[in-house]
């Protein structure tokens, strides 16, 4: 640990600087750098000069497969460059006191852990969430003062939690304890958090994401031992760029569509292996689930079978793109990454709007997207499209066009930007001092 003005004087002398390079790759230290240094100004601000530790961890989107994570599927995903910043130090009142520029200024007892349904989908929760679980695998915990810094694509949570979970697991561990977690404890602590205090059900693959950085992969095939490795692959970080879209407000979300009508994905599937005869749908293959498909329409009704079927595609496409990653062919990736696209849209049939006939956003950014990026991109639904955001991959040269298309075309005369640009990032989970 070393006090804040120190590690500001350092940063500015360049003393991180071939540390900071190797956790960004070229060209993203000095953003990075800058990024530092705000959130040690900070820290400085609330907290006052103190010795730190600092970390870091970047924001990552799915590709592919998210979907298929509870029926043991394959999950491809992407950091950005895009993080959260945190300065930490164990603080003298033994509480614990933690502003984010995301959320604002939390405090409480680190000793009483008990889920409060008052904390639900909060930050405090999600903060009490990570000690409970540390304290329940018999490690130590106690009071500390943190600033975080940065703030998801959006406001997302989907896409900051599992961030915040992972930064904030390992600074807390590794200020009380020594050693080191392994990352598949790191991200099942972050698990447990959601589950139990952010109320929020949750897998382990975006956790892992943010852990391992850059283009990542994660198959659950075996329950209990995940198989998970970052990447490796140049063309498609180099020359593309991930584009998020937010095509409608939260405001109208709920007023558009009818999230129960919809179903749960993870449950239809669930049922659908049940009516099969096995708990999951992982190792079923194609021809057993066509000789039960009478079988799952009459039990489940239709959008169960749909949604098998294009869960057994997704999960061949995910293990195929990160094929496609390694070989640098790019063609056959965003081919790939564009089939996915379309099979979620057109059978998971979870993207509905029962109280809005009329209102097909999703489904006019997905032809929008085929116009645009034709030979030079591909685009789909994010998750399971409930959230109202598309994620394409465009290339470098054709993000500009495509960005104010789809300002002109969603936009709605508001002058807000609705489209974030990405860089895919090598940035994973660091610890810088």
């Amino acid at each position: 640990m070393k006090t804040t003005n120190k590690l500001l004087f350092e940063l500015q002398d360049g003393v991180y600087d071939s540390c900071i390079e190797a956790v960004t790759g070229p060209g993203s230290d000095s953003r990075m750098r800058e990024s530092l240094e705000a959130a040690l100004h900070g820290f400085e601000g609330d907290f006052g000069q103190m010795e730190v530790s600092v970390y870091g961890a970047p924001f990552a989107v799915p590709l592919l497969g998210e979907f298929t994570e509870p029926q043991n599927g394959a999950v491809l995903s992407a950091a950005i460059d895009s993080e959260l910043i945190l300065v930490i130090c164990e603080s003298e009142d033994k509480m614990v006191h933690l502003y984010s520029e995301a959320k604002g200024l939390i405090e409480l007892d680190p000793w009483g852990l008990k889920r409060d349904e008052n904390e639900v989908r909060s930050e405090k929760g999600l903060v009490r969430g990570i000690l409970s679980e540390l304290k329940q695998r018999g490690y130590e915990i106690g009071g500390f003062n943190a600033y975080i810094l940065g703030r998801a694509p959006f406001d997302i949570d989907e896409i900051y939690v599992p961030t915040l979970e992972v930064l904030l697991t390992r600074a807390i561990y590794e200020l009380f304890n020594s050693g080191e977690l392994s990352k598949y404890e790191l991200a099942e602590i972050g698990q447990g958090a959601s589950n139990s205090h952010y109320d929020i059900p949750s897998g382990i693959a975006r956790q892992l994401a943010a852990e391992m950085g850059g283009i990542s992969f994660a198959d659950f095939k075996r329950p209990g031992i995940p198989i998970s490795s970052k990447v490796a692959g140049e063309a498609l970080p180099r020359d593309y760029r991930i584009v998020l879209t937010q095509l409608y407000p939260k405001a109208i979300l709920n007023e558009r569509t009818d999230i129960d009508a919809l179903g749960d994905v993870a449950r239809e599937l669930r049922q659908a292996a049940g009516v099969i005869g096995t708990g999951v749908l992982r190792d079923v293959p194609n021809d057993v689930v066509i000789e039960h498909s009478a079988a799952i329409r009459d039990k489940l009704g239709d959008r169960a079978l749909l949604r098998s079927f294009c869960y057994m595609g997704e999960v061949v496409r995910t293990l195929e793109a990160g094929s496609y990653i390694i070989t640098d062919d790019v063609d056959k990736f965003l081919n790939t990454f564009k089939l996915a696209g379309n099979s979620r849209f057109k059978y998971l049939q979870s993207y509905g709007v029962a109280n809005a006939p009329t209102f097909e956003d999703l489904a006019i950014a997905l032809a929008v997207s085929d116009e645009l990026l034709y030979d030079g991109g591909a685009s789909a639904i994010m998750g399971d499209g409930t959230k109202g955001i598309s994620i394409a991959i465009a290339g470098s040269g054709r993000v500009d066009d495509y960005v104010k298309s789809m300002q002109l075309i969603f936009g709605s005369g508001s002058e807000d930007e609705i489209s974030d640009v990405c860089c895919f990032s090598s940035c994973g989970l660091f610890r810088l001092v």
